[in-house]
């Protein structure tokens, strides 16, 4: 379970990072200050890994899934939904199944939850 985890995020990630990396030099950043800002977020996560670590003791998923799913619900509700509602290429009923499809995730999640 452990290997086809870490090989899952690792072919998550890589292609993610490369992404970021492109985004950030297409949005004007240099080459160097592109790489710094990868790399402070990395960092980010290696300190949120050590911080989970060291609150070994506690219950993880009492507090680690709650805020992982409230930060992507933020994310999706303060940065998203505002791009897809200002888009006018795709028209409102593109935005109204995007914003739906949102949602029915979210349940998804909270019905996983009660199975669990």
């Amino acid at each position: 379970m452990g290997m086809i985890t870490t090989f899952a995020i690792l072919f998550h990630e890589v292609p993610h990072e490369i992404g970021d990396f492109a985004i950030l030099i297409q949005s004007g950043c240099q080459k160097k200050t592109a790489m710094m800002l990868q790399l402070l977020t990395a960092l980010g996560a290696i300190s949120g890994t050590l911080l989970s670590l060291l609150a070994g003791g506690l219950d993880p998923a009492s507090w680690i899934l709650p805020l992982t799913a409230g930060g992507f619900i933020y994310i999706a509700t303060v940065s998203v939904i505002p791009e897809l509602l200002e888009n006018k290429k795709f028209g409102f009923w593109q935005s109204v199944k995007e914003i739906v499809a949102m949602l029915v995730g979210v349940l998804m999640m909270w019905i996983i939850t009660l199975i669990e």
